[in-house]
């Protein structure tokens, strides 16, 4: 399976990282990885029914955009890009609104959303009502320090 095949995005957004958004990583099977994206989809669109919201849906481009941003994150975990620009960047239709969520360390979809809905920034774009598309990317690199690396870009 070539390496964009691996790397899976569907979108959200943020622009601050808790360091508890880090954490040591485990192992996944590379077959547990291509649902993952999916996963993440999932489990936004539950919090957000929870909360009276519409659900967000993947946009192609968005996805691409994450799966982009996931390997950026393994240069520079960061929201500005290895290359000095905004996250944003990588976004060719930003329309009005737009967020990012950025991870590491987490080895399952649940363990990231656990991350993301317990810290403030994270939760409020999950839960911004006025985010229509979602794209995820996920990335697994072994021999990297964290492994697992996550990211939603969210645009309204």
């Amino acid at each position: 399976m070539n390496r964009l095949m691996r790397i899976l995005f569907l979108a959200g957004l943020l622009l601050v990282l808790p360091v508890g958004c880090l954490q040591a990583a485990g192992y996944e099977e590379e077959s547990q990885q291509e649902d993952f994206a999916y996963q993440v989809l999932s489990l936004v669109n539950r919090e957000r029914e929870k909360e009276g919201l519409d659900p967000v849906m993947l946009a192609p481009d968005l996805m691409e955009a994450a799966a982009v941003r996931a390997e950026e994150l393994t240069e520079r975990f960061s929201h500005t890009r290895p290359n000095g620009k905004s996250c944003f960047s990588v976004i060719a239709r930003k329309k009005r609104t737009v967020g990012e969520n950025i991870a590491a360390g987490q080895p399952t979809p649940e363990d990231v959303m656990d991350c993301w809905l317990n810290s403030p920034g994270h939760r409020a774009n999950i839960l911004n009502p006025d985010f229509r598309e979602l794209g995820v990317g996920y990335l697994y690199r072994e021999g990297e320090e964290y492994r697992h690396y996550w990211v939603q870009l969210f645009r309204g």
